[in-house]
């Protein structure tokens, strides 16, 4: 897993971090265990966009970048994170624990 630039109260670095594998020429699954740091605002934002898939201490976006790797939002103590998971290798809750492994 790797951490990316903080996009705390950076709104446009969030997006720059989302979509960070396409400027890298990379497939999508080269974001899979990718995380960084976000602020409540963002994650607000971004439940509220589309229906959230509930996950362990947050949410998945319910439209995915492929198959089933999709942002996932988390909270994690007082802070919010954002990272791609998917449902087998790096599912929601091992990125979380790893997250808070770091704090």
């Amino acid at each position: 897993m790797l951490q990316l630039p903080s996009a705390l109260n950076d709104r446009t670095l969030h997006f720059v971090n989302l979509n960070r594998y396409q400027r890298e020429g990379q497939q999508a699954e080269w974001m899979l265990g990718k995380f960084w740091q976000i602020d409540a605002q963002i994650y607000d934002e971004f439940l509220n966009l589309l229906p959230p898939r509930y996950c362990s201490c947050g949410f998945r976006m319910s439209e995915r970048l492929t198959r089933d790797i999709a942002a996932t939002y988390l909270r994690i103590g007082n802070d919010y994170w954002c990272g791609f998971s998917d449902l087998q290798g790096t599912p929601a809750d091992k990125l979380a624990a790893h997250i808070a492994r770091l704090l």
